[in-house]
């Protein structure tokens, strides 16, 4: 059975839509370093919340869910991409893997 809702803490970044990967062309508007942020995860909602506010997707207005970054530990996150906004939003998390795993135990598409 899965739980109603998923939630941890970590940071965030507020990003060009394009941006893919760390490195070049990283360019972060916002940021707030853990434990700034939190991910809540349900089955029809994703919710960053922050000193910036809420940052809100659900299955209608989700573009895209992906890994972002890959040097474990130190910039791990996930990168979501919703309609209407003309940025993209990376959660930072220490534990990305377990994130991953509750959003597609949810059923959110997660891309490598």
């Amino acid at each position: 059975m899965i739980d109603k809702e998923f939630s941890t803490r970590g940071g965030v970044a507020y990003v060009d839509s394009e941006v893919r990967s760390w490195g070049l062309g990283y360019r972060s508007n916002k940021y707030a370093t853990w434990p700034f942020a939190r991910l809540r995860v349900g089955t029809s909602y994703l919710i960053v919340s922050s000193l910036f506010g809420e940052f809100r997707i659900t299955r209608a207005n989700l573009v895209s869910t992906s890994r972002f970054g890959r040097v474990p530990v130190l910039a791990d996150g996930v990168r979501l991409v919703r309609k209407g906004h003309n940025g993209a939003v990376i959660f930072w998390a220490l534990r990305a893997g377990k994130v991953v795993d509750e959003l597609q135990r949810r059923g959110w598409p997660v891309a490598d």
